[in-house]
């Protein structure tokens, strides 16, 4: 009982630090989607998970990745149970904050076992942060990422045209289960196409959760369908995560569209959406923008494909 108190205690007293630093964080009003708050607070996180990990225990290299992930793991966890962060949010942060930890913890178990003097461990960790926070001040130019996906579907182009405007219907068993739907995003249910006076307008629905509208910019019949997105206040209530909010200071979906291509008896049917990223996170941001909207694509593409080559 002794021995198990020895590593619970600890690790609830570490995560309960980590949780009091996300509070202060967001108390002070300072940018939780940052490189200081994902990558260099969890590299110092890293080194305390170290120094205050089990006395006797977790004391090898493998021992302490095991200790150090497993404090990273529970705290975000945390977050999402006690409702602070969505799962998304969780799931895009969560690679580098413990990949940060392991490199800090890793670092401080080679400092400790080789003595090094005070001064130098201090300067090991603040050094990094304070270069963290100063990249956070340079200023980052927006970027725009058009992401296509593409599919051949057994049907003639005018056909594939008239059935991409309006699909009801959606049943979630026709829809295969992507990764974006196990953190959180619902199945698509319908899109329905209105025409009137003020021009044309296509509603999406996914669930009962998310409504967002497709303002029709450009049709060439039976070869183009372009729109502008519109994401009205409560869109997604309970699905979008509350720092990476669609229009907000991070991430906007801005146009789409389909573009058809006859293929003799066949269709190629494309469809594309550009999104703009204002993070900073380079690469990594980018990966989630085609992470998201590829799935999105795919099974779009798919239900049509699956329809009219069973028509």
């Amino acid at each position: 009982m002794a021995r198990w108190l020895k590593v619970v205690l600890p690790l609830i007293c570490l995560i309960v630090g980590m949780f009091v630093i996300y509070f202060l964080t967001l108390w002070s009003d300072r940018d939780l989607v940052s490189l200081s708050f994902v990558i260099g607070f969890p590299f110092v996180a890293g080194g305390v998970f170290t120094v205050f990990r089990p006395r006797g225990a977790f004391r090898g290299l493998i021992g302490l990745i095991f200790w150090i992930v497993l404090v990273m793991v529970l705290s975000l966890a945390g977050s999402q149970v006690s409702g602070f962060e969505g799962l998304i949010c969780i799931a895009m942060a969560g690679v580098p904050m413990i990949g940060a930890a392991l490199l800090g913890g890793v670092i401080a178990l080679t400092v400790r076992r080789a003595k090094v003097d005070r001064k130098t461990t201090t300067g090991v960790y603040l050094l990094p942060l304070l270069a963290f926070v100063a990249l956070d001040q340079l200023p980052t130019a927006p970027r725009i990422y058009a992401i296509s996906n593409t599919v051949v579907i057994d049907a003639p182009a005018d056909a594939v045209f008239e059935f991409v405007k309006e699909i009801r219907d959606i049943p979630p068993e026709e829809i295969d289960t992507r990764a974006s739907h196990l953190l959180g995003v619902p199945k698509p249910t319908e899109a329905l196409w209105f025409e009137g006076a003020d021009g044309v307008v296509r509603q999406s629905s996914w669930g009962d959760e998310v409504r967002f509208l497709e303002h029709i910019t450009r049709i060439v019949p039976g070869r183009v369908i372009e729109w502008r997105f519109e994401f009205p206040e409560g869109w997604a209530e309970g699905v979008e995560d509350p720092h990476l909010q669609v229009g907000g200071a991070y991430l906007d979906i801005l146009s789409g569209g389909y573009e058809i291509e006859p293929m003799g008896d066949k269709t190629r049917l494309t469809l594309t959406t550009r999104s703009l990223d204002r993070s900073g996170f380079g690469a990594y941001a980018r990966f989630w923008h085609h992470f998201f909207i590829e799935d999105f694509h795919l099974v779009i593409l798919d239900l049509v494909k699956h329809r009219m080559d069973a028509a």
